[in-house]
């Protein structure tokens, strides 16, 4: 009787990161993917809208816990969450401007919907249907809770693969938003 030798796979970090965000977007396009199947491309609108008002009312609760502040503290807190969200979680190159009041998260490459458009095909959605689907669920979202924290909200895609999103707390800085930065 002979022994097979039995060999182990070990994933460096890296490897481990980028197998867990492939996973990941597997699993959000396998949902979209099913629904769109089952239901067609057209009442994917109505499904997202119940999604992103689910996940505003979240993150609203999330930052009235952590910030008691008020509203600047709110467009801080807000702006760490796309941060932490998109930008740390999916090793995004991004970076943040902020100013008296307002914060804006600037994704040069946000590593989700990269993730998500690298693999759309193969789920029956093309690239710019699963971006108008994700950017346009998480865009909304955070524009919803902004306006449920009574922040101002700006926000835009940047090529392919990036955005931008500002809030502000008050309208003065809203100007500050739309230009970028102070």
């Amino acid at each position: 009787m002979t022994q097979q030798a039995s060999v182990k796979h070990s994933r460096n970090l890296a490897e481990q990161y980028a197998l867990l965000r492939k996973t990941l977007a597997h699993y959000l396009l396998l949902q979209v993917g099913t629904f769109v199947s089952a239901f067609g491309y057209d009442a994917i609108g109505p499904a997202m809208e119940i999604l992103t008002n689910k996940k505003a009312e979240l993150k609203v609760q999330e930052i009235r816990k952590r910030s008691n502040d008020g509203a600047n503290a709110a467009a801080e807190a807000l702006g760490d969450s796309l941060a932490e969200s998109m930008g740390e979680t999916f090793r995004s190159d991004y970076d943040i401007e902020t100013g008296n009041g307002f914060k804006t998260v600037n994704l040069r490459v946000c590593g989700c919907i990269e993730s998500v458009t690298a693999q759309a095909e193969d789920y029956g959605l093309t690239q710019t249907q699963a971006r108008s689907i994700f950017c346009g669920t998480c865009m909304s979202s955070y524009k919803k809770a902004a306006e449920g924290l009574g922040l101002g909200f700006k926000g835009r895609l940047r090529g392919e693969h990036g955005c931008s999103m500002g809030f502000s707390s008050g309208q003065s800085n809203s100007n500050a938003l739309k230009s970028g930065g102070p």
